[in-house]
């Protein structure tokens, strides 16, 4: 089975990262999925957005969690819904949130959509809680694996640390278990290569197009 290549927040080097332009220049690159991250307005709209304020992509202090949605759109306009994501593009959206509530709220608006999700481990076991089929990437950072219990809350699909902290063997040890393996942010082409190499079922990246020639 080929390596998925899974586009970081869109095509963030094309244009400005989890927006609907993003989004489509990925898709066009010809990435298998879309990495995008969530949070949620005052109002309860869920949105794509990676930081919890406005600051460095947008120059505001405002806190997306404080604002409406109409309130958001006036100080940063091309700040996409989730609705808004979902419709421009047929590929899976990997929904990127560590917030249990915030998840609970994007599963709630897939209504047959299909996406999967990573994140902190709460947030993931509140959607494996309520969906037994979706695909599910535990996100995770460090040489410590998950403790058993984690597993066992989340069952998982993919076990998603950064690349830093794959080896060759771990690869085949999570392989052993039965889960595919997954890594992020991987924006160096022999990286990429080697991780191939050593059988990682998915990796996320940046550099969009250098990822779908790494994967192919």
């Amino acid at each position: 089975m080929s390596t998925l290549a899974v586009a970081h927040r869109g095509d963030p080097w094309g244009a400005v990262e989890n927006t609907l332009e993003a989004i489509r220049l990925a898709d066009k690159a010809g990435v298998d999925a879309i990495e995008v991250d969530l949070r949620r307005t005052a109002d309860g709209v869920v949105v794509l957005h990676h930081d919890d304020d406005l600051g460095r992509l947008w120059g505001s202090t405002e806190r997306i969690a404080d604002l409406t949605l109409k309130q958001l759109q006036s100080h940063a306009p091309e700040i996409p819904t989730l609705s808004e994501a979902l419709a421009t593009t047929d590929l899976p959206l990997l929904l990127d949130t560590g917030d249990p509530a915030v998840a609970l709220a994007a599963h709630a608006e897939l209504a047959g959509r299909t996406a999967m999700f990573c994140g902190a481990a709460r947030a993931m076991a509140a959607v494996r809680a309520v969906d037994e089929d979706i695909t599910l990437f535990l996100s995770w950072y460090g040489n410590e694996p998950p403790a058993e219990e984690v597993l066992a809350a989340v069952r998982p699909q993919y076990f998603n640390p950064e690349h830093l902290f794959l080896t060759e063997t771990g690869v085949a040890g999570w392989h052993e278990r039965g889960l595919l393996v997954s890594c992020w942010t991987v924006d160096g082409a022999a990286r990429r290569e080697r991780l191939v190499s050593w059988g990682v079922d998915a990796i996320i990246s940046n550099d969009v197009k250098g990822l779908v020639s790494s994967c192919a």
